[in-house]
């Protein structure tokens, strides 16, 4: 519902946090990728206009999971990554 009346006034950080997931991702998730050169997943998150680094990871599991409690932990919303 895109009228006016139902519109309220946020930050461009704040619309960031409830995106849908870029058509160019190709792990699934928001916020994790392979990195070739370690041969692992990396996690990283934004916030405070600057990225986070959460770590590097052998499981893509353990990689979805710090990125979804760094969501938690910085605010974004739970409709964040969805296709829709």
């Amino acid at each position: 519902d895109t009228r006016i009346e139902t519109l309220r006034s946020v930050s461009i950080a704040d619309n960031n946090r409830n995106a849908k997931r870029r058509s160019t991702n190709t792990s699934g998730v928001c916020g994790v990728c392979w990195n070739k050169v370690k041969s692992k997943w990396m996690a990283r998150i934004g916030t405070g206009g600057r990225l986070k680094h959460l770590g590097y990871f052998t499981d893509f599991d353990d990689a979805v999971a710090a990125r979804k409690d760094a969501e938690v932990k910085y605010g974004y919303h739970q409709n964040h990554g969805r296709d829709e």
